[in-house]
């Protein structure tokens, strides 16, 4: 009886995780390429080209950057710190290089706390929102998206592993856009992926929050490039 009156509480948790991780949230993500466009033009196609540019978009950019941010997120949430909240999302937005993915980050995490508001009674989280809204924070969406997790009661674990687990649907549904792979490849490579998921979460589970960022110069050089092709799907 005692396992069995805990199993709603981690249904709740597991079915929160869930939805924030279901592409069908409206993250803003199926705008976003992360460059990726940029390498399916230099000739970056099929699985065995895609798969190693994922772990290594996981490994030095998504995971130090976005992920450790979202760990960090969920700490200031838990510890009612906003001024905190800000200092991270303002360090998120200094590491993003590009901007055009630093712009698309900011709309994207835009809508999902005005969204998130609505769905979840967190005062620290309206506030934030308002913040965002007025022009006073970056809004960054690897942060929006943690929050949310944060005022649905979820882990900074977990929260790390929703935000690595939707670049990798983003840059994955990206390439399949692209015509780099199919829907099979695209259902194996994520599959494929999930050690090095929990890998880049896990790694920097004892980073400070001053040290979000990464290194990947030829990934930022692919993002740079994007705004001056002559045409493209995708807005970074």
């Amino acid at each position: 009886m005692i396992a069995n009156s805990a199993a709603p509480l981690a249904a709740t948790s597991l079915l929160a995780a869930l939805q924030l991780a279901d592409s069908f949230f409206p993250s803003g993500l199926y705008t976003q390429s992360h460059g990726m466009e940029a390498f399916v033009s230099a000739g970056v196609a099929g699985p065995a080209q895609v798969a190693p540019l994922l772990a290594s978009y996981l490994r030095h950019t998504a995971g130090p950057a976005d992920g450790l941010a979202a760990r960090w997120a969920v700490r200031a949430a838990h510890a009612n710190d906003i001024g905190l909240v800000a200092a991270i999302d303002a360090r998120l937005d200094a590491g993003k290089l590009a901007a055009e993915p630093r712009a698309a980050s900011r709309r994207c995490g835009g809508r999902v706390l005005l969204l998130g508001r609505e769905l979840y009674p967190s005062p620290l989280l309206a506030e934030y929102a308002a913040l965002v809204a007025a022009g006073r924070a970056p809004g960054h969406q690897a942060l929006a998206l943690a929050l949310l997790g944060a005022a649905a009661g979820l882990d900074e674990d977990t929260a790390a592993l929703i935000e690595l687990h939707t670049f990798a649907v983003s840059l994955l549904g990206a390439a399949l856009r692209l015509g780099a792979i199919d829907h099979a490849d695209a259902q194996a490579l994520l599959l494929g992926a999930q050690p090095a998921i929990a890998a880049a979460a896990d790694a920097h589970r004892h980073s400070h929050w001053h040290d979000i960022g990464g290194f990947a110069p030829q990934i930022d050089v692919q993002q740079f490039r994007h705004r001056y092709a002559e045409m493209h799907m995708f807005a970074s």
